[in-house]
């Protein structure tokens, strides 16, 4: 069976310690992460697609996650850059980005993925075209699960897919994702791995 993954915003600002919206333990999944990404094999893998939380100053100021959080990854920035090495990955193996200025990246209507090679990719048709081509499993680690990750969920088992979660790969704010998953039930079709 041929699966999907999607690293969820793996980027300075979220991961290192000295980050501006560090994730609690964050640092100690980017080594385990690497490893298991440079192990993937194209025969089980479709596609790699890895999410990057985007801000401006200009934009941020005044929105409703400001009131939240300070601002973060900033687009050109360090604090925006993936903490991965994404070209360590087999390059048969095709590569996707997505860039959202929310938490849920299904939530922007304007937002597409974009393929190495520049072609961009309505978000929606994406993932029509993974279900056609029979890819119904996805993969998905990051942070922080009680956000971003859980919203990414949250949208692959609206969409049909069955999900799973390695817990070693993912690390939360408040909550991991062993409690993400009891919110989310669908134990029919989220599974949470070690």
């Amino acid at each position: 069976m041929v699966g999907f993954v999607i690293v969820v915003d793996m980027q300075h600002d979220f991961v290192r310690t000295s980050g501006a919206l560090p994730v609690p333990d964050a640092e100690a999944i980017v080594a385990p992460m690497q490893n298991w990404l440079e192990s993937l094999d194209p025969q089980d893998v479709a596609g790699v697609l890895m999410t990057f939380d985007t801000h401006m100053s200009a934009d941020y100021v005044g929105s409703p996650e400001a009131e939240l959080f300070p601002l973060h990854c900033e687009k050109g920035t360090l604090g925006w850059e993936s903490m991965l090495d994404s070209s360590a990955i087999n390059p048969d193996i095709p590569l996707y980005t997505l860039e959202k200025g929310v938490f849920d990246m299904w939530q922007e209507e304007a937002v597409g993925i974009r393929s190495t090679d520049g072609v961009q990719i309505e978000r929606e048709a994406f993932f029509r075209d993974l279900a056609a081509r029979g890819v119904d499993r996805v993969t998905v680690v990051g942070v922080a699960a009680d956000y971003c990750v859980r919203w990414a969920v949250e949208g692959l088992l609206v969409r049909g897919f069955d999900v799973d979660i390695p817990a070693s790969l993912t690390r939360g704010i408040a909550r991991d994702a062993h409690a993400v998953a009891q919110e989310l039930g669908r134990e029919d079709r989220l599974h949470l791995a070690a």
